[in-house]
């Protein structure tokens, strides 16, 4: 048994930086935890804009190394980019103990061709007839020392596609508590978000794809006339079809802010007294597949560690974690009526909304980063 101080990590990632989506945002989050356990990690990513500080956008406090890989703008690049880190990962053999990814062409390269011990980090199904085939080509391979997801509902999808159980782990995904950790008073922090200091707000946190139920807060707002309902996040073609609704029906208590940088995201949900996943059971990721089987929200976690009362539409995945009437208000999904009641009522019981918050905060523990790593991992590592 290796003592974890002494473990060397691989991570070799491709996400886009600086973007809109999460990927990068569980990418590095996951990096700065190893790194704050005291493992030896080091990011192998794609060259980018050094002139811009990546810790800073993703509020990281941990630092760690990044080496960085000629960056090649073409279609397909994170296919070329895994590929390139298989073969730097060959040249370091015995530099290191493992190498994590969520990069399937990496983990074809380096488990069937280049015998690196390696696990892969699954976080949506298999998206088309190639990805199934270099899966197919390692899902059997020594050198895949783990297989992870970060939801039950993937863990099934890979199972039934022949996936051995044994390799196997669920570690859904997490947050970074020590970013909830504001002296800043909620009047303050609306004073300086410009938000209504004379309204509850209710809030939605993340991206504004097909089915993640904007268009039931818009009808929302139409009725609660008391509430001002706030959406942060989002990319400027998805909004404008939502601003649109919202200028054409004169809804004035509707506010879409647009994409903030990841390190702001806590300030708007301490800001807020109720916070909402109003997903419907058509939700998509990036590209349009349906994810509501799958996804694991990092928004989710960040929710419970707000310490505010989480009200969402009962997904599959959501009730892997949450629990109706202890941890959240949950409510079926694309039922406005079942979405009233439970506001109502939610709106109606200060104690039970401080219930649910406290349930949820001390929930939540369970779903740091740390805890993430110490069950991919498997620390202490055999």
């Amino acid at each position: 048994m290796k003592k974890t101080e002494n473990l060397k990590i691989l991570y070799v990632g491709s996400p886009p930086l600086f973007s809109k989506g999460a990927s990068a945002i569980h990418m590095m989050k996951m990096c700065q935890a190893m790194k704050g356990m005291g493992l030896n990690v080091e990011l192998i990513f794609p060259d980018y804009d050094k002139s811009r500080d990546i810790f800073d956008y993703y509020g990281i406090k941990d630092k760690f190394k990044i080496k960085t890989i000629p960056y090649t703008d073409i279609p397909g690049r994170q296919g070329v980019h895994g590929f390139a880190s298989s073969i730097y990962c060959f040249f370091k053999k015995g530099s290191y103990d493992i190498v994590v990814t969520r990069n399937i062409v990496f983990a074809y390269f380096a488990t069937k061709w280049f015998g690196i011990p390696t696990i892969y980090d699954a976080h949506h199904p298999l998206v088309n007839g190639a990805a199934r085939w270099m899966f197919n080509g390692f899902k059997n391979s020594d050198n895949l020392k783990r297989f992870t997801t970060n939801s039950k509902g993937l863990a099934d999808i890979y199972l039934k596609e022949g996936l051995d159980e044994k390799k196997l782990v669920v570690a859904h995904n997490g947050v970074d508590l020590k970013s909830f950790e504001n002296s800043e008073t909620q009047e303050q922090l609306r004073k300086e978000l410009g938000l209504p200091g004379d309204k509850k707000i209710v809030c939605y946190c993340g991206n504004t794809y097909s089915g993640r139920g904007i268009e039931l807060l818009i009808s929302a707002a139409e009725k609660y006339k008391n509430l001002h309902f706030l959406v942060v996040g989002g990319l400027r073609e998805d909004n404008e079809k939502y601003e649109k609704a919202i200028n054409s029906k004169k809804i004035n208590n509707f506010e879409l802010t647009g994409f903030v940088s990841h390190s702001s995201v806590p300030k708007y949900l301490l800001a807020s007294d109720i916070l909402v996943i109003p997903y419907s059971c058509e939700i998509t990721i990036k590209g349009g597949t349906n994810a509501s089987q799958f996804t694991s929200p990092i928004k989710l976690f960040e929710y419970m560690a707000a310490g505010k009362p989480i009200l969402s539409s009962a997904l599959p995945t959501i009730l892997e974690i949450l629990e109706d009437g202890k941890t959240a208000a949950l409510f079926e999904p694309e039922n406005m009526d079942s979405f009233c009641d439970k506001l109502d009522n939610l709106l109606d019981n200060p104690e039970y909304m401080n219930t649910l918050s406290k349930n949820a905060s001390y929930k939540v523990e369970e779903y740091t980063w740390e805890a993430r790593v110490k069950k991919i991992i498997k620390i202490p590592f055999l």
